[in-house]
C-alpha cells in the first residue's frame, strides 16, 4: 500500500485540526434553587432551569440551554450544559427557574441571575418566590419600579390597582386606564384593548407609558412576595416589577 507524501500528510493534518477546532466545547452552569417559605417540596414537583441570552433590551430572551429536574427537597442542585460557541463577548446571560407540580406553577424567580460574562461566574444560587392565588391581588395598589429590566426613572411612574374579580385601574404615568383582567391561580392576562384616556404627554412619560401598555399584553403570570409584585411573560421573565403602595 503506498504511503502518502509528506505534503499530503501536512494538508490532511491541517484539515483535521481545522475541523476539530471548529467544533464547540461544552460549558456548564450550575448552582442551587431554593425558596424562603418553610414548607415541604410538594410530591412530584419539578425544577425547570433555563440559561438565556438577554442582550437585547427590547427583544425576548433567547434560550440557550434548559433542563427539568425532579425535586426531593431544597436547596435543589442543578447543572446545565451549553455549547461554548454560543457565548459571545459583550452579551449578557442569565439563569431563571420555576418550580411546577404538574401543570401548576408554584414558585418562580423574579430576579435574573447573571452568569458567564461581565465578571459573573458559571454558578448561581437562585431564590424563588411563591406564586399566590388571585385573591391576593384584590384591594391592592402598586407602583411600577422596573420595566423590561430597566429602572423607571421618570417623575411619574405607572400605577395599577386591583378590585374584586380581576377589575383593575390605574395610570400609565400620564393617562388613566381601566379594564378587566382574567385571573386564575397564578395566571393573569390583560385585554388587548385597555380603555385609556388620550391626553398629550411629555415625551419621556409617553415612551414609558407606551412600553408599559405593550408589556402588559405579554404578561401571563404573576408572583408576590411581601410588598413586591412581579408580572412575568410566557418565558418566565419578570417584565414589570412593582412596589406596594396600598
Amino acid at each position: 500500500m503506498p504511503f502518502p507524501k509528506l505534503g499530503q500528510v501536512i494538508v490532511v493534518s491541517a484539515f483535521a485540526l481545522t475541523i476539530l477546532g471548529s467544533q464547540g466545547h461544552a460549558g456548564t452552569v450550575s448552582g442551587t434553587a431554593t425558596y424562603r417559605e418553610r414548607i415541604a417540596v410538594p410530591p412530584d414537583a419539578t425544577l425547570y432551569v433555563e440559561l438565556q441570552d438577554v442582550s437585547l433590551a427590547d427583544a425576548p430572551a433567547v434560550p440557550l440551554a434548559a433542563k427539568r429536574f425532579a425535586m426531593t427537597g431544597v436547596p435543589a442542585q442543578f447543572e446545565l450544559t451549553f455549547d461554548d460557541a454560543l457565548i459571545k463577548d459583550g452579551h449578557r446571560y442569565v439563569v431563571r427557574a420555576t418550580i411546577h407540580q404538574g401543570q401548576d406553577l408554584l414558585f418562580t424567580t423574579d430576579t435574573a441571575y447573571p452568569v458567564l460574562t461581565d465578571g459573573a461566574g458559571n454558578s448561581a444560587d437562585l431564590t424563588l418566590v411563591q406564586v399566590q392565588g388571585s385573591a391576593m391581588l384584590e384591594d391592592t395598589k402598586w407602583t411600577a419600579a422596573v420595566l423590561n429590566g430597566a429602572p423607571i426613572e421618570t417623575e411619574r411612574r405607572p400605577e395599577i390597582s386591583f378590585a374584586q374579580g380581576g377589575a383593575f385601574s390605574g395610570s400609565g404615568g400620564c393617562n388613566r386606564f381601566n379594564g378587566q383582567a382574567e385571573i386564575s391561580g397564578a395566571s393573569i392576562s390583560f385585554p388587548d384593548n385597555i380603555a385609556a384616556t388620550l391626553m398629550a404627554c411629555p415625551p419621556e412619560l409617553e415612551e414609558v407609558e407606551r412600553q408599559f401598555f405593550k408589556t402588559l399584553q405579554g404578561v401571563t403570570t404573576y408572583a408576590m412576595e411581601g410588598d413586591a409584585l412581579a408580572f412575568l411573560n410566557a418565558a418566565g421573565e419578570p417584565v414589570i416589577k412593582f412596589g406596594r403602595t396600598q
